[in-house]
């Protein structure tokens, strides 16, 4: 089956070593800019506090994107041990989020606006790391790529 989805993912955003998209990200880079907004606008805290986690099926069910369908159909078939990866980054992407809301809640409610802007900032960049570093799974960067290991997986 995975030679059947990569040849399906052929010319879409779709990785065909990987069959993950990046197009994921594109839900944390709507909070990353958010908090990249907080220093100088701390009234956005709003939208973060009311921004939603999606899963990558969620994400790509609503997206309206036309390949959508086949990206969450070919995430079944993504390499176990890229999944694996795949998933613990997100996860921990998702922790981030959470962490990040309820610390910069606490500040504002705290008054501490000095340590408000440097600590969005800081969730900000390490956020945007943690997307960079799903993107490179995404690719396949510092994945086997010796298709007989990738058969062996099978």
């Amino acid at each position: 089956m995975y030679e059947h989805f990569q040849a399906r993912v052929a010319g879409t955003t779709i990785d065909g070593g990987t069959l993950l998209s990046t197009d994921y990200f594109n839900n944390f880079n709507e909070v990353i800019m958010l908090l990249g907004m907080l220093p100088e606008m701390p009234e956005m805290i709003e939208e973060i506090r009311a921004w939603q986690f999606r899963t990558y099926q969620e994400h790509f069910g609503g997206s309206g994107l036309p390949f959508a369908p086949l990206a969450i159909e070919a995430y079944a078939h993504v390499p176990p041990l890229v999944r694996d990866r795949f998933e613990q980054t997100i996860a921990e992407m998702h922790v981030t989020v959470d962490e990040a809301r309820e610390t910069l809640v606490r500040l504002t409610s705290e008054a501490e606006f000095d340590r408000f802007k440097l600590t969005a900032v800081d969730y900000s960049i390490r956020l945007q790391g943690l997307v960079d570093a799903g993107s490179a799974i995404v690719h396949g960067v510092g994945e086997v790529s010796d298709q007989d290991a990738i058969d062996a997986l099978f």
